[in-house]
């Protein structure tokens, strides 16, 4: 892909950031600790092309404490889609996380997506939402996937077997080269 086009990502996805940055300064939601929007480019040197031109809208305590951030969307840029959680999406892992129920108001969320559905929706984007039970369903094929490699192995994570094939590998290699 050439620069130029790289470049274009790279400016629709600062546009889109500036656009939803501008469009929900002035939103805050209550609770305990209160929340402002705020869209994080992706944490990659390249986007390869787009591909992983995926920001995250957080919603990002006013104190700047991250750990108490809680990723509302998705925008992909190279697909122009917008990817939204339901309350309940987030406030599961949330609950498993902190071991107390997430203090945002669901009212104050659900008006948030739906503006911010409009907004980007209105913009061309393409709008998925992500609701607990589709969550659930990828947390359980991880795990499966997870359980059958580790079935496979005799009970050693896969993981672990790539790396002593690794190491063998390269044993073998350095005792060829030094028998030649």
């Amino acid at each position: 892909m050439s620069q130029q086009a790289m470049t274009a990502f790279a400016q629709a996805a600062l546009a889109v950031s500036d656009l939803v940055a501008a469009k929900f300064s002035s939103r805050r939601f209550g609770g305990s600790v209160p929340r402002l929007v705020k869209v994080h480019a992706p944490n990659v040197p390249s986007t390869g092309g787009g591909k992983q031109a995926r920001e995250s809208v957080v919603l990002m305590p006013e104190t700047g404490d991250t750990t108490q951030a809680v990723t509302a969307a998705f925008i992909d840029i190279g697909l122009r889609a917008l990817e939204v959680r339901t309350f309940a999406a987030i406030a599961g892992p949330y609950q498993q996380r902190f071991g107390r129920a997430l203090d945002l108001p669901q009212e104050e969320y659900d008006s948030f997506l739906a503006d911010l559905q409009g907004f980007l929706g209105g913009e061309g984007y393409v709008v998925k939402v992500v609701d607990v039970t589709e969550q659930a369903q990828k947390v359980e094929k991880a795990q499966r996937a997870e359980n059958n490699a580790t079935h496979e192995t005799g009970g050693i994570p896969l993981g672990a077997v790539l790396a002593i094939a690794a190491i063998v590998s390269i044993g073998g290699l350095a005792a060829m080269l030094l028998l030649r």
